[in-house]
């Protein structure tokens, strides 16, 4: 494991995890080509935010993709897909300069823990919309991401792999699961006008309610025959079908007419198919450990 220290706008450091089994020069090499991790994240930081930006956050794996195509419908008025990639405004790794070209407006879009949040997000209030999924769906969909991806060691079997999620720094490169949900559960109660907390379980359940709740926070306006419109345009299947055939892929090295291995399968319980009893009950009492402290709550079937 490496470690990086980041300057916050408090003035103090935090540590960044990188936990794919890569030296922080390798994932230099691979993603940041013209600069290092630690820069990366103070541009980022420093990212200059407009007045009608949105703010997506996720941990991996909890429908990005998913809930970025619904608010770029909901900010745009129809249920039309947008030729770009998600990826577009992936501040994990876009520059900013990249970024700052892209017309308005915006749905920003990243995996970094609130302590590394843009600035402007913060002083500009920016609507923010978290996404929070089950961890044990979360996990099993990112064992598939390492094996898909060949992504280091960890790209190995799962009952590898799960104690290496469940170890002290995770499997996200910056922190453990578990401290990213709390600390976005305490922003929201410091700033409880400027986010809206999702789960992808009620998505799943009922995606035109949760579309609601969207529009009214975002004060977007729309219909609910656009609400429901932009709901089916959703569905994972549309969405995974749409991926192949209205996208434009940024990366020459996604195949054209093919979704991206990022639509596996876009389910709530899948996490049954790959634990076994003493690692459920392992999981349950890590959970219960490590969750004592926050009203956090999730669900594991529909």
């Amino acid at each position: 494991m490496s470690k990086i220290k980041i300057e916050l706008p408090d003035g103090t450091e935090t540590e960044c995890i990188h936990a794919y089994g890569l030296t922080y020069n390798a994932v230099v090499q691979k993603f940041f080509k013209d600069t290092d991790l630690k820069t990366h994240i103070e541009e980022i930081r420093d990212l200059e935010i407009r007045d009608d930006d949105i703010y997506l956050a996720t941990f991996p794996k909890c429908g990005t993709h998913w809930v970025w195509e619904i608010l770029v419908m909901l900010k745009r008025g129809d249920a039309e897909y947008d030729t770009r990639e998600k990826e577009t405004l992936f501040l994990d790794f876009k520059s900013s300069k990249e970024v700052d070209k892209s017309p308005s407006p915006r749905v920003l879009n990243c995996h970094y823990p609130s302590k590394l949040l843009p600035k402007g997000v913060l002083q500009k209030g920016t609507k923010i919309v978290h996404v929070m999924r089950n961890p044990k769906d979360a996990f099993v969909s990112y064992y598939h991401h390492h094996k898909t991806f060949k992504t280091g060691p960890l790209a190995q079997s799962f009952d590898k792999y799960l104690p290496l999620m469940t170890g002290d720094y995770g499997i996200y490169m910056f922190y453990p699961w578990f401290t990213y949900v709390k600390e976005w559960e305490r922003f929201t109660k410091a700033h409880p006008k400027q986010i809206l907390n999702l789960f992808y379980e009620d998505l799943k359940e009922d995606p035109v309610r949760e579309i609601k709740k969207i529009n009214n926070f975002l004060d977007t306006g729309r219909s609910d025959e656009l609400v429901k419109d932009i709901a089916k345009a959703c569905d994972f299947q549309n969405l995974k079908k749409a991926d192949a055939e209205v996208k434009i892929k940024e990366d020459p090295k996604k195949p054209a007419g093919k979704p991206s291995p990022m639509y596996r399968k876009g389910q709530v319980g899948d996490w049954k198919n790959h634990f076994t009893v003493a690692q459920n009950e392992m999981f349950d009492e890590w959970l219960a450990e490590n969750l004592i402290d926050t009203d956090l709550k999730f669900r594991y079937t529909l």
